[in-house]
């Protein structure tokens, strides 16, 4: 007798349909994409969905604040070392990049979130994503401080925005296909000019 196919448990199915989100509304936006399309795309019935998931809104803030942890899980793929400035910037980065390619729809659906600040839940869901985010790069910065490895005169502030701004910049000229960077190797030499600037040092 053929074995019976085993069904996806509760967690695997909630996964599927989350992936199918941010697959759909990465490919266009929130307020376009509908609950059918996403049910297409898991492979699910439309009601299964509202048996996982309320409504639209909080499948859309699930599927962002998986991307947000998604995000937070690559920039430290691979453990950065926290005790070499320079080398952590450039891991973070190609950290960054491998995900951007790997997860495109994911990193859009981030940018794309910002589009839905005047609903007050995702604001809030949003922002407090970007304060955890702040408040990691502001206490490694913080630290590389009282190791002596970046100036005490370089502005903690300074240095988090430009890092995270960076990372938006890097974003930005992937979605859009501009051609400021010839590749890779372009994109770490600006991160090795901010790491001069941070640490006071010549490569």
């Amino acid at each position: 007798m053929a074995e019976r196919a085993k069904r996806p448990g509760a967690e695997e199915r909630r996964k599927q349909i989350l992936d199918a989100a941010t697959e759909v509304i990465g490919g266009k936006c929130y307020h376009s994409a509908t609950t059918r399309e996403i049910a297409e795309a898991a492979g699910v019935s439309e009601r299964t969905i509202f048996l996982y998931f309320e409504n639209k809104k909080e499948l859309y803030r699930e599927a962002v604040k998986q991307a947000h942890r998604d995000l937070f899980d690559a920039l430290g793929r691979s453990a950065p070392p926290m005790d070499d400035m320079r080398t952590f910037l450039k891991m973070s980065e190609r950290n960054f990049l491998a995900y951007l390619e790997e997860h495109p729809l994911k990193v859009k659906i981030l940018f794309q979130a910002l589009d839905a600040l005047g609903d007050e839940d995702l604001r809030e869901d949003i922002r407090g994503t970007f304060q955890s985010l702040f408040e990691l790069f502001m206490a490694i910065i913080e630290k590389a401080k009282e190791r002596g490895e970046i100036n005490e005169d370089v502005s903690t502030l300074s240095a988090v925005v430009s890092i995270l701004g960076f990372h938006f910049i890097v974003a930005y000229v992937e979605f859009l296909k501009l051609d400021w960077f010839a590749g890779e190797e372009d994109i770490y030499s600006v991160v090795d000019v901010f790491a001069d600037f941070v640490t006071g040092r010549d490569k």
